[in-house]
């Protein structure tokens, strides 16, 4: 009988550690998940922040090509027509020639070519105007400083009547539309007299 009762205390020991091997091994099974929780949770929140970092980035792409877009419609609207304009200069050039041209006494001419010469100077007249509509702006610089921005030097004169880098002729006038520069001016540049000695 004492046998027996150790038998059993044995195997009920046996089992008792067999029972805690096991609940050993669920803590440590639960421990691990809790730890892949965990990670999970690491894991995810890495991947929100990720996400909230692209959306942001996208985000702010969206509104800088948005900004882009809004400036290149400005520039095309401000200065679209510019190669259609510097055209137009020498049409201009070419009227203004013309009135130039004409007698100043038109009294003596016959009616059909007195209309015709108030004809093209009206032309000019309204052409000049659907300039200034669209900020087409012609540059006489007359006694002006010379400024290598808007004028072009054709060519300099000795003198001692004007200061020098002074614009004393005006060969052609330049035009520009808005801010930009069409056509410079070309222009004649007064230059201090050489001393002979």
């Amino acid at each position: 009988m004492t046998k027996n009762k150790t038998k059993k205390q044995d195997s009920s020991n046996l089992s008792n550690n067999g029972n805690d091997n096991i609940e050993d091994n669920k803590v440590e099974e639960v421990v691990s998940e809790d730890d892949n929780d965990f990670n999970s949770d690491e894991d995810l929140k890495k991947e929100l922040e990720q996400a909230i970092e692209d959306k942001k980035r996208a985000l702010a792409e969206a509104e800088n090509t948005r900004r882009r877009g809004i400036k290149d419609l400005e520039q095309s609207r401000k200065y679209g027509h510019l190669a259609f304009a510097r055209e137009m200069l020498s049409v201009v050039d070419s009227l203004e020639s013309a009135v130039n041209s004409s007698p100043q006494n038109k009294d003596e001419l016959t009616d059909e070519i007195k209309n015709f010469i108030v004809g093209v100077e009206m032309t000019l007249e309204q052409l000049k105007q659907v300039f200034n509509n669209h900020n087409i702006s012609k540059i006489d610089p007359q006694g002006d400083k010379f400024d290598y921005n808007v004028h072009q030097a054709m060519f300099e004169k000795e003198t001692d009547e004007v200061e020098p880098g002074l614009i004393i002729e005006v060969m052609q006038p330049g035009w520009s539309l808005h801010d930009r520069l069409l056509r410079p001016a070309m222009v004649g540049v007064s230059k201090k007299k050489a001393n002979k000695d």
